[in-house]
């Protein structure tokens, strides 16, 4: 099984530190962008089972990221200290979490979101569809 891991855009090194450790102690792959460009170079790569999405980023905003996470199916959510108002409509349905909030509030939220893409991939390589 391919190995996936989990997405964070955080323009706050320490934030960012901290999230990545909490999913570390929970068995999770984290990899850490404090950028748009470094997010996209990493879904070139390989998209994430999983991402965590700081609204606004030294350089840009990541709604058209979200975008491409949307359309590629990966579950996302939104970690940030902007009014909700500041997430266009079509993203407003996935979670955000206001800034400060606990690293195991979103290690908790993705824990659930990385055992069903684990399930979904077993499924798939065992030939098991959904009837």
């Amino acid at each position: 099984m391919a190995t996936g891991y989990v997405l964070i855009l955080e323009d706050n090194v320490l934030a960012a530190m901290e999230i990545e450790d909490e999913l570390l102690t929970r068995g999770h792959v984290a990899r850490c962008a404090t950028h748009l460009a470094e997010a996209e170079a990493m879904l070139d790569e390989q998209m994430p089972w999983v991402a965590l999405l700081d609204v606004r980023l030294p350089d840009g905003v990541s709604h058209d990221l979200a975008r491409r996470l949307q359309m590629a199916g990966c579950p996302l959510a939104f970690i940030s200290g902007v009014d909700s108002g500041a997430i266009p409509d079509e993203l407003r349905n996935y979670p955000r979490f206001p800034k400060p909030v606990g690293a195991w509030v979103i290690a908790d939220w993705i824990d659930g979101c990385v055992t069903t893409a684990k399930d979904a991939a077993i499924d798939a390589e065992e030939g098991n569809f959904p009837a």
